[in-house]
């Protein structure tokens, strides 16, 4: 098992994670490239930046069981969520959708049965007034569309569409400035932390890189809002919840 440490040119990014040597290699050499889709101009190689991410996927998934491999997909998505919840927040500042979006991914995942109440609004229909006006807006709103489908036979489809909208996109914030900074905090931290089942250190938002422990209140709220609301349903899978519970928790 190997320890990844970075700095990068702006601010000091470390992963202490320990992943397996081969991810590590793959991580080493996806970092290594630069890439047109990130406005990078010097030493592109001819390689995409889906074809990288695809790379990447590849890796996380030899070292993996089918199982582990859903977690990881699962756990990324609750990352990249906390990164573009202060995207849409900026625009629709009362706004509980994604709120509840956090929500009907933890119950989903935690209970076998479909019998749960309350029902949760997950759908943005109520703001269409407003979509279509603000490309950030609507990537984020995008990213959130595509959360819940971690949880279908679609997740590495649903996981590429997210990332496409905070890379190339401006789910997590606008213009061209910074794009490879959030590419390889996703890349040296959240990739090797969600591996290991654990929260990345660092989280990188509209406002930039900040620490987790800013954002992630919120965000296990929701999840004991859901084990509350469910406490009688009996059909609760206590190994994912365990699991849950340890992930949101591992940034202290």
């Amino acid at each position: 098992m190997t320890f990844i440490s970075c700095k990068l040119e702006k601010y000091p990014l470390i992963l202490s994670a320990e992943i397996p040597d081969s991810l590590r290699l793959v991580i080493e050499r996806i970092q290594s490239y630069s890439y047109a889709e990130l406005y990078e101009e010097k030493n592109i190689q001819g390689i995409s930046l889906e074809d990288s991410l695809i790379t990447v996927f590849d890796a996380i998934e030899k070292e993996k069981n089918s199982l582990d491999i859903s977690y990881c997909y699962f756990f990324m998505s609750i990352v990249m969520g906390i990164a573009v919840q202060p995207t849409i927040k900026s625009y629709l500042r009362r706004e509980t959708i994604t709120g509840n979006i956090f929500q009907y991914l933890f119950r989903d995942w935690i209970y076998s049965q479909h019998n749960y109440q309350p029902n949760l609004n997950v759908s943005f229909q109520n703001y269409q007034n407003t979509l279509g006006q603000y490309q950030a807006l609507d990537e984020a709103v995008d990213v959130f569309d595509n959360i819940p489908q971690v949880l279908e036979s679609v997740k590495r489809e649903a996981i590429l569409n997210i990332l496409d909208d905070c890379f190339q996109g401006y789910a997590i914030f606008p213009g061209s400035q910074g794009r490879r900074e959030l590419f390889d905090w996703w890349l040296l931290d959240v990739v090797p932390s969600v591996f290991c089942g654990r929260l990345p250190k660092n989280i990188h938002t509209l406002k930039g890189v900040g620490k987790m422990t800013q954002h992630i209140t919120k965000i296990r709220d929701y999840f004991f809002k859901v084990v509350g609301n469910n406490q009688s349903q009996g059909n609760t899978n206590l190994e994912k919840q365990d699991l849950l519970l340890r992930f949101l928790a591992s940034d202290k």
